[in-house]
């Protein structure tokens, strides 16, 4: 009988954890959502938008440019709405300094809570994301080189987990975990 409960037991951890990973592959998964050509036509959306919350982002495809990158981490911030962002096929070559971080604008990018990072970009500049404290999910979907991908541009131990493991999608379980791990497909 104690054997049983202990199974039984291992078996709703089990359980728990799979919901747990299955929810965050789906609710801030890449993709999907409104697609932009222009930082203005994606302000004027959040901002009708109503509120909402980490777990559930507004998800939107942006087709942009390096040039961009400011405009699009201002409307974000300014919205005060939680974005799931991706970027994926775009010509976008890199993330700049302070991209979407705390000293972009003089002010941090908190309603950001994913990133679809595509494979055109090949540098990822020092605090790109730095304190962007509600950020707990970031797709790589090509190969940065070392000497182009600062250890500083995320919070927490993404820059290793990246250089370990590679493309693809690393989660950390809340914003205050600086320990980052990457999903198994």
């Amino acid at each position: 009988m104690a054997n049983k409960k202990i199974w039984v037991g291992i078996l709703f951890e089990f359980i728990a954890i799979i919901a747990v990973i299955g929810f965050s592959m789906t609710s801030c998964s890449g993709g999907g959502g409104k697609s932009f050509n222009s930082a203005e036509a994606l302000k004027k959306y959040l901002d009708s938008q109503p509120a909402n919350s980490p777990d559930k982002p507004i998800k939107v495809t942006m087709n942009a440019n390096d040039k961009m990158i400011e405009d699009i981490s201002e409307a974000i911030r300014t919205s005060n709405k939680y974005v799931s962002l991706n970027f994926s096929g775009n010509t976008l070559t890199e993330i700049p300094p302070a991209g979407f971080g705390e000293w972009a604008l003089g002010t941090r990018c908190n309603t950001l809570v994913s990133v679809t990072i595509p494979a055109s970009v090949t540098n990822i500049w020092a605090f790109a994301f730095a304190e962007c404290e509600n950020l707990t999910r970031v797709t790589f979907q090509g190969t940065i080189d070392k000497n182009n991908f600062f250890a500083n541009a995320f919070e927490g131990d993404l820059y290793f987990q990246y250089f370990t493991g590679g493309i693809g999608t690393y989660i950390r379980p809340n914003n205050n975990s600086s320990r980052w791990m990457k999903l198994v497909d």
